[in-house]
């Protein structure tokens, strides 16, 4: 109907015979008797004509077709999940999830992950059920298996029957179907193609409107996705109301909306296992309609989240990282923009913990599964800032669990950042993410009055542990990516463009002293590896790497963290710990930036030569400029020199120039040039 997908038809659960709850028996013939099992016993099989159907694995009669959609799921009445009432082990909720039938009665209905689930543990959760007064239902069918990401949904609450509902509702009108299911399309298509953020952004005085991505940093409008504006609203119209309908009933323009909208993306050529996904709704009115941004969530994916040093984290900073975390107490604390992957580097440092100590996670929310932690959401009333009883309520208990180390999905404000000072006074670790805009600024963060941790407190040895800054840039595809030789060669760079193509590599050479050979630039083409369909602002990219700067405060540092005028004295004595050489993995001292222009020169190799691996132009757009580096570098210069030190980092190789009483004057930013400089000579030109 949309172009996105066609409308799904009603069809019966798999293992569903009819209409009739799940766990009942057809009307028994008259003057039959019933027999009903007692609690924690489970009836004997009834003859039914679709035993054949059936299978019984753990002491259950499962259904042999599995469940792998929330429409399937949607035909299967329960009441609702009680895996913490019948006190299931923590560790089976991501296997096993078990429904009540009915409000009224304690017979139970199963949903298990067959691949994960053992028969033993079934067979414990049945003897559990009885000695709770709980008992599997005495239907044809007692249990159902279901796929992985069903079954932690279940367990964690994601799918009720309320949100069920929705999705009966919506099966039943083919109109809200359609409208569904095109929104669940284009979620898919973004999840697909990576992206962080799709936007809905309605122009009211238009005809159509377009949906955007973010995807690889970059903002795409993909024209297939300009869709006629009067469908777009409808859309999310019925989008607002599967999320629950947030803080209002329904979907309004004209003022901020925040809600978590769930969607289960059905297999499909580009989802292959299908996923859960999570999206963080924001409704923001502009002046002709509204933006709808929508952060995608990946739930239930802790097996697909990288290492650390397969994201891009460099040998030495990993060797900073294992020894900090295998230190008890203090804060360790990551910072970033929004999207640059704060949260997944942080999980994967806690992953790193061993095994035999407590974790407990405060997030809002849970985002992504993190093995061997106690997950909790904290979902905060901002309007009640200070005095939200439960979020109060919560820490108190959170003080009273003898965690080992506690996982605070951020500090952003007094009340959070009271809750990571009084956990990392007591002695125990906290993992942390913030907004700042440096590893440095986190202290600064901390210590202004949105945050008011007491400078005196930050100052404390052991308090701060590590600050990591980090974000993510795309790297280029192997099989395409162009030496600057060959770009000008292949794009035919002549006159006033290969002039200046010369001139942005010899400014580069002048900064970090490296020869150009070795830089790598993005083809605009692509090639079969990289090419998106749709997408050709993304030609020539493989991903993305991470970039940081990190901070192990000593005593000298924390002497000006505590200080009110601390700040620039901080910055300047920790670039003095840089060394002078941009090729050298050596991070220490050395800006997120400068640790982007490291992977630029050295990031892969190719025929056993390090080259390359970001495209020097993918910096300047999220940093600052070559340009303003060198405008800065030059500035500094000069200041060092009247006050005769020499305190900046100037790359091994660079000699100054004599001044030649008969040449003319040089413009500043040729006051300084590697000793091998030497113009970019382009066959064929």
């Amino acid at each position: 109907m949309f172009g996105f997908g066609k409308t799904k038809e009603a069809r019966p659960a798999a293992g569903v015979k009819s209409a009739r709850p799940a766990g009942t028996r057809p009307a028994a013939p008259a003057g039959a008797s019933r027999r009903i099992a007692s609690p924690g016993v489970a009836a004997a099989p009834a003859q039914a004509s679709d035993a054949a159907d059936v299978t019984t694995w753990g002491g259950v009669r499962f259904s042999k077709t599995p469940i792998t959609m929330t429409d399937d799921l949607a035909k299967i009445v329960f009441d609702k999940v009680v895996n913490e009432e019948v006190r299931l082990a923590a560790h089976l909720y991501a296997s096993i999830a078990v429904a009540t039938v009915r409000a009224t009665e304690k017979l139970v209905v199963f949903f298990v992950d067959k691949e994960k689930a053992k028969r033993e543990e079934v067979e414990a959760v049945v003897a559990q059920l009885g000695k709770k007064g709980y008992g599997v239902t005495t239907g044809q069918i007692q249990g159902y298996f279901a796929s992985s990401g069903l079954v932690m949904a279940l367990s964690q609450g994601d799918i009720t029957q309320s949100s069920l509902q929705f999705e009966r509702d919506v099966s039943r009108d083919p109109t809200k179907n359609a409208l569904m299911s095109a929104f669940t399309d284009i979620v898919s298509w973004a999840y697909a193609n990576k992206a962080d953020d799709i936007d809905f952004a309605v122009d009211r005085e238009a005809a159509k409107s377009q949906i955007c991505f973010k995807i690889l940093g970059r903002y795409v409008r993909p024209e297939r996705f300009l869709l006629p504006t009067d469908t777009l609203i409808a859309m999310l119209g019925i989008a607002w109301q599967k999320s629950g309908g947030g803080a209002s009933p329904q979907f309004d323009m004209k003022v901020e909306q925040q809600a978590l909208v769930k969607v289960n993306l059905p297999r499909s050529a580009a989802v292959p296992n299908g996923a859960r996904v999570r999206l963080r709704w924001s409704g923001m009115p502009i002046d002709k309609g509204v933006v709808v941004t929508t952060r995608i969530q990946r739930l239930g994916e802790s097996a697909a989240i990288r290492s650390l040093d397969e994201a891009g984290y460099l040998n030495s900073q990993m060797d900073i990282i294992r020894r900090v975390i295998n230190s008890e107490g203090g804060m360790v604390v990551l910072a970033g923009v929004v999207g640059s992957g704060k949260s997944t580097s942080l999980v994967q440092m806690l992953n790193m913990l061993p095994h035999d100590i407590k974790i407990q996670s405060f997030e809002d929310p849970v985002e992504l599964e993190l093995k061997n932690a106690y997950q909790k959401t904290i979902t905060r009333d901002l309007a009640q800032a200070g005095d939200d009883k439960s979020f109060l309520a919560a820490t108190r208990a959170l003080y009273r669990s003898a965690l080992d180390v506690l996982y605070l999905g951020e500090i952003r404000d007094r009340e959070t950042g009271l809750v990571a000072r009084q956990v990392v006074e007591s002695g125990h670790s906290v993992y942390t993410t913030t907004h700042a805009r440096s590893s440095l600024g986190i202290a600064e963060r901390f210590a202004s009055p949105a945050v008011a941790i007491n400078r005196e407190v930050l100052a404390t040895p052991g308090i701060l542990k590590l600050m990591v800054y980090q974000a993510l840039l795309p790297t280029n595809c192997p099989h395409c990516s162009l030496s600057p030789n060959e770009f000008a060669h292949s794009f035919s760079l002549t006159g006033e463009k290969l002039e200046e193509h010369n001139r942005y590599f010899e400014r580069l050479e002048r900064l970090y002293g490296v020869s150009r050979s070795v830089y790598r630039l993005r083809s605009p083409i692509g090639c079969k590896h990289c090419t998106k369909e749709a997408l050709p602002e993304l030609n020539g990219f493989s991903g993305r790497t991470v970039v940081s700067e990190m901070v192990e405060p000593d005593e000298q540092m924390l002497e000006y963290i505590g200080a009110d005028d601390g700040a620039l004295k901080l910055f300047k004595y920790w670039r003095s710990m840089a060394s002078g050489k941009f090729d050298d993995e050596n991070m220490v001292g050395k800006t997120t930036m400068e640790c982007a222009i490291y992977k630029a020169i050295r990031g892969t190799s190719e025929d056993g030569m390090p080259i390359g691996l970001i495209d020097p132009r993918e910096i300047e757009p999220r940093f600052m400029s070559f340009e303003t580096v060198e405008f800065k570098r030059n500035h500094e210069r000069a200041a060092a020199a009247r006050r005769n030190t020499g305190q900046i980092m100037v790359p091994d190789g660079y000699a100054e120039v004599a001044p030649n009483p008969a040449a003319p004057a040089r413009p500043p930013s040729a006051a300084v040039v590697p000793l091998h400089s030497r113009p970019l000579e382009v066959e064929g030109a």
